[in-house]
């Protein structure tokens, strides 16, 4: 996709990843799929079923929205940087929104959209990288959290030249 489509931020740091990424890394990214993937009983997007490329999930709404746009028990998506789990209560028409807690052991069960979290610009305050695994045999979703040397990697990016905002969100919360 064009680099106009991204805020000036981002573009730099787009700008500054196709100088120094190897060929072989290019390549693999490029061969990423743009759409949703389906693994069994889960559907793995990157910002969401709906829209995989662009869209946050971050709210029940949001979350509501996307249900439709996925056959699957489960969800696994990304992008929004907040490790969460939205449970649809079908019988109900309900949607809840539970923030997940570190070393919690979730039982996985339909409907489900997962967010295992990211590494930096936390949107809840913990600046620790977040992570999940998920056991699909087992129904289970393992919740993780940890530290990671962030004054080191802002130095890098402030290093780079690269935009100092992003060097300040690999911290936020801290």
């Amino acid at each position: 996709m064009p680099l106009a489509a991204f805020n000036g931020d981002a573009r730099r740091s787009l700008e500054h990843q196709t100088r120094v990424i190897s060929a072989d890394n290019m390549t693999f990214l490029q061969s990423l799929p743009e759409s949703s993937k389906v693994c069994g009983e889960v559907t793995l997007a990157h910002g969401s079923p709906r829209d995989p490329i662009w869209e946050y999930i971050l709210n029940t709404l949001s979350a509501r929205l996307n249900f439709d746009y996925f056959d699957t028990p489960f969800c696994f998506v990304g992008h929004a940087h907040l490790q969460c789990m939205f449970q649809l209560d079908e019988e109900k028409n309900r949607i809840s929104m539970e923030q997940t807690k570190v070393g919690e052991i979730v039982t996985m069960t339909p409907r489900a959209i997962f967010n295992p979290g990211s590494v930096g610009q936390p949107r809840d305050g913990d600046a620790r990288a977040a992570f999940a695994i998920a056991d699909t045999d087992r129904k289970l979703v393992t919740l993780y959290r940890v530290a990671y040397p962030i004054e080191a990697a802002q130095k890098k990016i402030l290093e780079a030249g690269l935009p100092p905002m992003l060097a300040y969100r690999l911290g936020m919360g801290r």
